[in-house]
């Protein structure tokens, strides 16, 4: 596969950032971007806490659970079962009978109740909750428990730039009738990917069903859940093009997605006793939900750590007005910018065609970058070395400078700073202040 360079990432990060802040606000909704929101209306929220708008509207009224919820982390992502994924479309229904019968035949001796066997619905939920892939989509009676799997994992490292920043700034909340999809008088009939249903299983082995106030949806074989959803508001007499209208059946609400919040998000979901040990009633739960409880502990120590160093750096810059060291940091100082500034001038001829304001900006970022994310010994790593090649080539262009220097200008000033650095790194480790 072949690697993004920097300006396509750069154009991926304002494209994902201009497409969320179009979307309209709760309760307006738009198709704004028809490759991302495909059929679906959308629209998005300010904050998590916002939400609770979004769940009274459903819910306050909503006794006989008319609506069903799914969250899912990536903004970009469709509502797609695992089989889809798979096979990278819409699974048809001699290869999803495949699947199934080689499923049936692998269970052999592993269960206790074979009456599972019997059913397909009931077979393909075993699966689900087994990890095989199927053409089963999850969702929820409980628009918060759809919150939590919408936020409960971090960030994947294949949505942050090489500036270490993550570009997925929303995760997103589906909400889907149930009820219309029942009426279409489907429901009542065993499962055979022939049409758009709901799927409840009688059966629920590990308890997880029930805790998840959790059932499923089928589209048929062929098909994705909202073109066949569609075909039938159509043959219904609803307006498909009123967007406002199909938002009553199916939409999707977008929640900023920043590290921070999404913490506080899930301590207020763990008071309402939705967490990983509620919601997977075995082992696996009980870990998940451990390793919740240490994180806390963990980012809590962190943030005490970092007021700490926020007053301690205060001092330290006191001191350092009087140190003869400009070393006292033990980080690269702002006043190497001079002579950083100096390695990027490769050529005579750059003089007269830079601005030194300029890149003093591309400077400025690097040494930023080191100081903040780069880590100790950060020169001696190759993939951080690369890292901060990409971030200088991207910084220089924007900055006009010179295609046919930017490679030797940047190796220039990667090297320089890493000299540099080892500097600051003895010093520190002989104890000179």
């Amino acid at each position: 596969m072949k690697a993004s360079s920097p300006l396509e990432v750069e154009h991926y990060q304002e494209q994902a950032i201009e497409y969320f802040l179009n979307l309209p606000i709760w309760p307006e909704f738009d198709i704004h971007n028809k490759q991302i929101d495909g059929l679906i209306p959308s629209c998005r929220v300010n904050s998590w806490e916002e939400f609770d708008q979004v769940v009274k509207h459903y819910c306050e009224n909503d006794l006989d659970g008319n609506y069903v919820f799914r969250g899912q982390k990536h903004y970009q992502w469709q509502l797609e079962p695992t089989l889809d994924r798979l096979v990278k479309g819409a699974v048809k229904a001699d290869l999803a009978a495949k699947h199934l019968s080689n499923f049936r035949f692998s269970t052999r001796g592993r269960l206790n109740d074979k009456s599972i066997l019997d059913k397909d619905s009931e077979l393909w939920a075993l699966g689900q909750h087994h990890g095989l892939a199927t053409p089963l989509l999850d969702w929820s009676l409980s628009p918060y428990v759809a919150l939590f799997f919408a936020f409960e994992g971090e960030d994947d490292a294949t949505w942050f730039d090489d500036n270490g920043d993550c570009n997925n700034y929303s995760r997103t909340i589906f909400i889907l009738n149930k009820v219309f999809i029942q009426d279409l008088g489907f429901d009542d009939l065993e499962p055979d990917g022939t049409s758009l249903k709901i799927v409840e299983p009688s059966i629920d082995d590990h308890g997880r069903l029930v805790n998840q106030a959790g059932l499923f949806s089928l589209a048929p074989y062929g098909e994705t859940l909202e073109s066949s959803l569609y075909t039938h508001l159509t043959d219904s007499g609803v307006d498909v093009d009123d967007v406002e209208k199909v938002s009553k059946y199916i939409c999707r609400i977008h929640i900023p997605n920043k590290p921070d919040t999404r913490f506080s998000c899930l301590k207020k979901l763990r008071k309402m006793n939705i967490h990983h040990a509620s919601l997977f009633p075995d082992l696996i739960g009980s870990s998940g939900y451990c390793n919740d409880l240490i994180r806390d502990v963990i980012n809590s120590s962190m943030n005490k750590s970092e007021s700490v160093q926020v007053e301690k750096t205060a001092e330290e810059i006191i001191k350092e007005t009087h140190a003869s060291s400009p070393w006292a940091m033990h980080k690269l100082p702002k006043d190497v910018t001079g002579l950083l500034l100096q390695a990027l001038i490769v050529d005579g001829s750059l003089k007269a065609k830079t601005n030194p304001n300029n890149l003093s900006k591309v400077v400025d970022e690097l040494i930023d970058f080191i100081n903040e994310k780069a880590g100790v010994d950060w020169y001696k790593k190759d993939s951080m070395l690369a890292r901060l090649r990409n971030i200088v080539r991207r910084s220089l262009r924007r900055q006009q400078f010179p295609d046919d220097f930017i490679d030797v200008a940047t190796e220039a000033l990667i090297s320089k700073s890493a000299a540099m650095s080892a500097d600051v790194e003895s010093m520190a480790s002989k104890g000179i202040k």
